[in-house]
């Protein structure tokens, strides 16, 4: 699955990936692409704290991009 949270602030991207997670089972993937920079160690310590893994992390000039497994 993937969730583009471009355009949003925090809290919105924590709460958007929340919701994506919720409606995935088990084993499954998501992967959060957004251009809040802020947002993206706060989205990885939110699916750490959750028990989800992080598989990578990616930051660029325009953003960042998250692939977690649930």
């Amino acid at each position: 699955m993937e969730l583009d949270v471009t355009g949003t602030v925090c809290p919105m991207p924590v709460l958007k990936t929340k919701k994506a997670l919720d409606s995935l089972t088990s084993g499954d993937e998501l992967t959060v692409t957004g251009d809040y920079k802020p947002a993206l160690q706060n989205i990885v310590r939110f699916v750490e704290d959750k028990g989800h893994e992080v598989l990578s992390t990616e930051e660029s000039s325009d953003g960042f991009k998250i692939v977690i497994k649930k």
